[in-house]
């Protein structure tokens, strides 16, 4: 069984995504722990099961100015994998963690920058200057197979980085799944609904912490104690806008 776990490193370098790059769409955050190992954080930057409007963008919110009693006890662990001794995230039953209402659809990238995407977010809180030359390195999607895509190096040292989620397997050697992970409808990730096993991101800089919350415009609210849907349970962009 594949347990829910999170990962502590020092960021090394990160990969947006770009229509170009095979596969499905994930921002790649590639830190290291104790070992100095590579170890890839991925987040969803688009939906592969749109909603009812056919719309593929993720529910999404980047607190910048992240404030909870969780940072003590993060920045209290020695870098590397845990599996247990860490705080449990939950989306819906820990409201200190984030507002749901804060969340909204967001492109992964808007060519005309008009709107404020995935990627510039991301980029803005791991100080990724895409204007630099970045450097091409090879990225297993998860299909086993090895395509190359630009990854840069921040512009900041000492970022360090918190993944919730679950293992890639059988690699083990990054993590995915780092968004919400209950209120999923009867269909293929109906079995991956749980209490306390959300997945975020959490970024430690100098200024302070940054937090990085990932949901699909498909799962549902309110949830059970087991993360289930309610019954009287509506997709997330209805619950947020109180239709």
């Amino acid at each position: 069984m594949n347990e829910y776990c999170m990962f502590k490193g020092t960021l090394l370098r990160a990969a947006p995504f770009k229509d170009t790059y095979i596969g499905s769409p994930h921002y790649v955050i590639t830190v290291s722990g104790n070992d100095n190992k590579p170890f890839n954080l991925v987040v969803n930057s688009a939906s592969t099961d749109p909603a009812a409007n056919g719309s593929d963008e993720v529910y999404f919110y980047a607190d910048l100015n992240f404030t909870d009693p969780l940072t003590a006890k993060l920045q209290a662990l020695a870098p590397g994998l845990y599996t247990s001794g860490f705080p449990r995230l939950d989306y819906w039953q820990d409201s200190s963690l984030l507002d749901i209402h804060r969340m909204r659809p967001i492109p992964y990238e808007d060519e005309n920058g008009n709107r404020a995407d995935v990627n510039d977010v991301i980029d803005g809180i791991l100080s990724i200057d895409e204007s630099q030359k970045p450097e091409s390195l090879p990225f297993d999607n998860g299909s086993g197979q090895l395509h190359n895509r630009d990854f840069w190096t921040p512009t900041v040292t000492g970022i360090v980085v918190y993944g919730f989620g679950f293992l890639f397997l059988p690699q083990k050697d990054g993590l995915h799944e780092t968004h919400m992970n209950q209120g999923n409808p009867p269909g293929p990730h109906y079995k991956e609904n749980g209490a306390f096993q959300d997945g975020a991101v959490i970024v430690q800089r100098a200024d302070g912490f940054a937090a990085i919350f990932t949901a699909f415009q498909t799962q549902r609210l309110p949830t059970n104690a087991g993360g289930f849907p309610t019954p009287n349970s509506r997709p997330l962009p209805e619950f947020i806008q109180g239709n």
